[in-house]
């Protein structure tokens, strides 16, 4: 049974006191020792990241490399079929770029005698290739045509190349081994953080609370402290439930691993499907965006406000003062599971208008309407480009865009139309005013 604080005698009291001031010494003891180890660790961990974000700059600049030869070799092939000198400047600027980028990689990678012995292999082959692209070049200018295009057609150029690319590809693979391994370690410290945060935080804990015992003669002041510090954890607990259900959901709409993805392609047209893809997935991203800002009705969209801001972020991104946007929209409201569709549609039909309608250098206009039309909604995109080829049919088109503009139509229970206008090309979607 407990005994009332007066009952306790002074030697109970000193005792509870020298053991608390014990305690309380081996708490500061703790701190430092495990400041002192954390900031090893960290030291370490630091030096992980690091050598992962060195391993990408080298993996960045091998692929630099080749894509510096690829834009030499689109040099050779435009000098040689137009003669136009700018080809040349473009050649020389590649060449130089290739040439730096090795040399970067070669820096970075001395401590590795393996990436050396390839990077002096492409080196060669390197040469090579520029050797045999001046000689082209040199035919051309000296106006023997026939004579670059017949050094084109011996393929020796084609073989270094080859050759180049199977170079880059095995410093590409190890490297991306080497980024593994070492980011698997950092990983490894990161973890071995998070442990030895927790063995800290539960030996300070263990401390702190045998200190505090100690301290305590009042045995139920001692319970009703315990009991308002679960109360505190409790709330600690669920605000951090709440917190890392924040962040998991904000992690799952992050669209970088695509925008990562399409800087490094170097193909273009896969490199334009992966932008089409990441603009897509920010147009729906756009609709979540607006969903969670408004704080009011979560099973209504405003589309009229949602066709508004994408239409003019679209032709803002293309960062051109010679397009004229125009639009006309009314303040609808539509059920929450037609905003995705009707996102996905705008998006095609703009982003098509700005593709086709707006060639460069070449003012043109794109009005984007959005309304009642009787019994439906009528979304209409417009522009005064060269219009559509004749007998243009959207349904027998290989178009990924105009099919997914299909598609989605139907989703939505509309219909796709093609207007006749004068001059450029108009679409419309229709689809019925009663919710899916």
């Amino acid at each position: 049974m407990a005994r009332d604080p007066v009952e306790l005698s002074g030697a109970d009291r000193q005792g509870a006191r020298e053991r608390a001031f014990r305690l309380l010494a081996g708490t500061v003891a703790a701190l430092f020792l495990a400041f002192a180890t954390l900031g090893g660790v960290f030291l370490w961990y630091d030096s992980s990241a690091n050598w992962v974000s060195h391993t990408h700059q080298v993996r960045t600049g091998i692929s630099n490399v080749l894509q510096a030869l690829t834009d030499a070799e689109s040099a050779q092939r435009g000098y040689v079929l137009t003669g136009d000198r700018m080809f040349v400047d473009q050649l020389a600027q590649a060449r130089a770029r290739a040439q730096t980028e090795l040399a970067d990689v070669a820096t970075l990678t001395k401590d590795n005698p393996g990436q050396q012995t390839r990077l002096a292999t492409l080196r060669g082959q390197m040469a090579i290739r520029l050797q045999i692209i001046d000689k082209t070049v040199a035919a051309r200018a000296a106006g023997a045509p026939v004579a670059a295009i017949r050094i084109i057609r011996e393929g020796r150029g084609i073989a270094a190349m080859i050759e180049i690319r199977r170079l880059v590809a095995q410093l590409d693979l190890t490297e991306a081994r080497l980024e593994a391994q070492r980011a698997e370690r950092a990983a490894a410290v990161r973890a071995l953080v998070l442990v030895a945060l927790v063995a800290f935080a539960a030996l300070l804990a263990l401390l702190f609370a045998r200190a505090m015992r100690d301290l305590n003669l009042d045995r139920e002041v001692e319970a009703d402290t315990a009991e308002r510090l679960r109360a505190l954890l409790a709330d600690r607990t669920l605000l951090l439930d709440e917190v890392n259900h924040r962040v998991k959901n904000s992690l799952q709409q992050i669209a970088s691993v695509v925008r990562l993805q399409s800087r490094a392609v170097v193909h273009p047209e896969a490199k334009e499907a992966l932008d089409n893809t990441l603009s897509r997935i920010m147009a729906v991203g756009r609709v979540h965006e607006q969903l969670y800002k408004s704080g009011a009705q979560i099973d209504r969209f405003d589309a009229g406000a949602y066709t508004e801001a994408l239409a003019r972020e679209l032709v803002e991104a293309m960062g051109r003062d010679e397009i004229e946007l125009v639009t006309a929209v009314e303040p609808i409201s539509l059920d929450v599971r037609q905003a995705a569709p009707l996102a996905l549609i705008l998006n095609e039909l703009v982003t098509n208008s700005l593709k086709y309608g707006c060639p460069e250098n070449q003012t043109c206009r794109i009005q984007v309407t959005f309304g009642t039309d009787g019994d439906d909604y009528r979304l209409r995109v417009s522009d005064n480009g060269d219009g559509l080829p004749k007998g243009f049919d959207p349904k027998k088109t290989k178009s990924l865009g105009m099919r997914a503009i299909d598609a989605l139509t139907r989703q939505l229970g509309g219909r796709f139309e093609i207007e006749d206008v004068d001059r450029g090309a108009s679409f419309a979607v229709v689809f019925p005013r009663s919710t899916v």
